[in-house]
């Protein structure tokens, strides 16, 4: 088996893989960088970076939903099922699960083989060859299965090349390529285009380096990440089959219904959060139901909104970035920018504000680009994804949101063809369930698509 990417869902996939083999089995998990089991996510050296969800929702296994719930009580026993813990630790706990499934003691030849390069092309199985990776440093390696495991691409850029040139140094393209770097000066004059997740981080670390200059979060619709509730608090159960059955097929229906209930519960001074939570199982089958033009006006005109709704942030970090605003020094603003100027030894950033037709003027020191990260396999800098796309052996989905998978994760050709040989597990199953880019739904996924190989091998077809 060949699992070339190893943050959380290639290390957990091998880790699966690992643990339930019977006969024997060389896992190859392929990382471009040195550190197994990290990813973007779980790499961050920072302390104040936190899970955006609960400890007691993380575990990695989906056989066993306590398993990082006792990890973080081995490590310090204040943490609870409700804690926000850093996330290094949870790049720490993956760590020690893959070392635990290669050190095990069982009694079929099973080995684990780390490659550290960057897999640059892959070539299908034939009727006298097994599947081929290669690397960029000239090596091969040959596998029964291929898995894809990357994860997130880089953000997309919200700038143009003239306005990137003008900026030079000024411009933060990546700020998770730039960690443990000051991204700001104390008293500098700071653009975030972008008012999510990442947003709300980089307003947390620019606040522990002593940053107290002016912040403007800049978002086409000034929607800001909303928190997760209190630690003590615990979700209520809900019957949600009356809101589905009233929500029906129709995209605009389904909508009005869903804030009619959401203003509701609000009002009957339930939390709203339990709702998004409740209908989460079932938001895969209400996205394989939608047509693509229904698709893409959820896209355009509604993701938005659910986004902040569904991927909320930790409690404290929320507080942070509200203190930041109620304090005045950051102010969260919906428009589009149009332009930037040098302005002096500043810029001028020219922001036409949601509504209006007249651009405004906004003097910075730095632009962060915090919207967060990209699906667009078109637009990845990736070797080994460009190769794919060129030999059509991967298929883009049509929204931009990840690629075509079959049921058992069967990568699609462009042909339209699922191939046995290649699976994907990621975030970008977006494109295919919308609802599965959290680590609730990929554990899950991990698991069954190790049986499914494990099973697969075991019985070969003739």
């Amino acid at each position: 088996m060949a699992i070339v990417g190893a943050g959380f869902s290639g290390a957990v996939t091998a880790v699966q893989l690992l643990r339930f083999a019977e006969g024997p089995l060389r896992v190859v998990l392929i990382n471009e960088s040195g550190r197994m089991a990290r990813g973007v996510a779980y790499g961050t050296r920072s302390a104040e970076h936190v899970l955006n969800v609960p400890a007691g929702n993380m575990s990695a296994l989906a056989d066993d939903p306590e398993d990082f719930l006792r990890y973080c009580r081995w490590v310090h026993a204040r943490w609870h099922a409700g804690s926000f813990v850093p996330r290094r630790l949870y790049g720490a706990y993956l760590e020690s699960l893959l070392s635990a499934a290669e050190n095990s003691d069982g009694t079929a030849p099973i080995q684990l083989e780390r490659v550290v390069a960057r897999a640059t092309r892959l070539h299908p199985p034939s009727a006298s060859s097994r599947a081929r990776v290669e690397f960029d440093d000239g090596r091969s390696i040959e596998a029964d299965r291929v898995v894809l495991a990357f994860g997130h691409f880089a953000p997309a850029d919200p700038l143009n090349a003239t306005q990137r040139d003008l900026l030079g140094d000024a411009y933060v393209a990546d700020p998770w390529r730039h960690e443990g770097e000051q991204l700001a000066k104390p008293d500098d004059a700071v653009l975030l285009v972008g008012a999510g997740l990442t947003a709300v981080d980089m307003v947390v670390s620019l606040g522990r380096a002593g940053h107290r200059g002016p912040l403007v979060a800049l978002s086409r619709r000034g929607l800001a990440a909303q928190p997760h509730r209190a630690q003590d608090a615990r979700p209520t159960p809900l019957d949600v089959a009356p809101l589905l059955a009233r929500m029906g097929r129709s995209l605009r229906t389904q909508v009005h219904e869903l804030r009619r209930e959401l203003q509701a519960a609000v009002a009957r001074g339930e939390d709203w959060r339990d709702w998004i939570g409740a209908l989460r199982a079932h938001t895969p089958r209400w996205w394989h139901a939608l047509d693509e033009v229904d698709r893409g006006r959820f896209l355009r005109h509604v993701q938005a909104h659910w986004d902040t709704l569904r991927h909320r942030c930790a409690p404290e970090a929320f507080e942070v970035f509200e203190q930041r605003r109620r304090d005045g020094a950051l102010h969260l603003l919906p428009g589009r920018i149009v332009d930037i100027q040098r302005a002096g030894g500043r810029f001028n950033v020219l922001v036409r504000p949601r509504g209006a037709h007249v651009p405004q003027a906004y003097p910075v020191d730095r632009v962060v680009n915090c919207t967060g990260p990209s699906t667009r396999l078109d637009q990845c800098n990736s070797a080994l994804v460009r190769s794919l796309l060129e030999t059509g052996l991967l298929a883009p989905d049509v929204h931009g949101l990840g690629l075509r998978v079959g049921t058992a994760l069967e990568v699609i050709d462009r042909s339209g063809h699922a191939q046995p040989w290649m699976r994907y597990i990621g975030p970008m199953l977006k494109a295919r369930d919308w609802e599965g880019t959290a680590i609730p739904e990929l554990r899950v996924h991990a698991l069954a698509l190790a049986r499914g190989l494990l099973a697969e091998l075991a019985s070969p077809p003739a």
